[in-house]
């Protein structure tokens, strides 16, 4: 099997792309995850015509969304929520894909509206394995969480569900989609525009099958990270 580093950029991600339409039977797209890469990766993914990166932490995304004003590109953030830096992930991102609680989704509200950035898409995170090394709602805390965002917080546009499921489900261990993928895909169809961001390198492929909408890729298209 070939490594990130024996290929090309545009190899990875040519054939990630292939992977993506050989199992997509909709829209799935393509989130390069760009944490802790240079800028000059962001830039040739670019000229390939990737727009989505997906940042962890809040002051690289700030930075790299200045070096690289120039370019249109759509900033999605994928990390840990942190309260006090809410405010400059609202302000340069398009999307936030973990919110996991009331309070964090309330002053996400308030700086969009503040920042003029109404209505701010998010995704509900949930943690599919009740994993305690892993934030995210369990899987019967989602429904209410989104009445309550939807109810009391307009300035908010829910998009979906985003998870990352225990590291044993795998497209090596499980040759059909497994039973948590299939709850994942029905519990996100019934949330805002019932969209599902599930999926990275080592179960893209089962991911795409149960009908994730958006699959998150680090490494294996960007190659080690700095």
């Amino acid at each position: 099997m070939e490594t990130p580093q024996e290929t090309t950029l545009a190899q990875r991600h040519s054939k990630i792309l292939q992977k993506i339409r050989a199992h997509t039977k909709a829209r799935a797209e393509l989130i390069a995850v760009s944490k802790l890469q240079p800028i000059e990766k962001i830039i040739e993914l670019h000229r390939l015509g990737q727009t989505k990166f997906g940042e962890n932490y809040a002051q690289e995304l700030s930075d790299k969304a200045e070096a690289l004003k120039d370019l249109k590109l759509d900033w999605i953030f994928i990390g840990h929520i942190q309260s006090n830096k809410i405010r400059k992930i609202v302000t340069y991102a398009s999307e936030i894909q973990t919110v996991a609680s009331y309070s964090h989704a309330k002053l996400i509200a308030r700086h969009a509206r503040e920042l003029g950035k109404i209505p701010f898409s998010i995704m509900l995170e949930v943690n599919a394995g009740d994993e305690e090394s892993k934030s995210g709602l369990a899987m019967d805390a989602i429904a209410s969480l989104a009445v309550r965002i939807k109810t009391e917080l307009p300035e908010l546009h829910i998009r979906g569900l985003m998870a990352i499921p225990p590291d044993i489900y795998t497209d090596t261990a499980y040759a059909e989609v497994p039973a948590l993928y299939r709850s994942l895909r029905d519990c996100a169809s019934t949330l805002g525009d019932g969209l599902l961001s599930l999926g990275m390198s080592n179960d893209m492929r089962i991911a795409l099958e149960a009908g994730s909408d958006f699959v998150r890729i680090g490494t294996a298209l960007m190659g080690s990270r700095s």
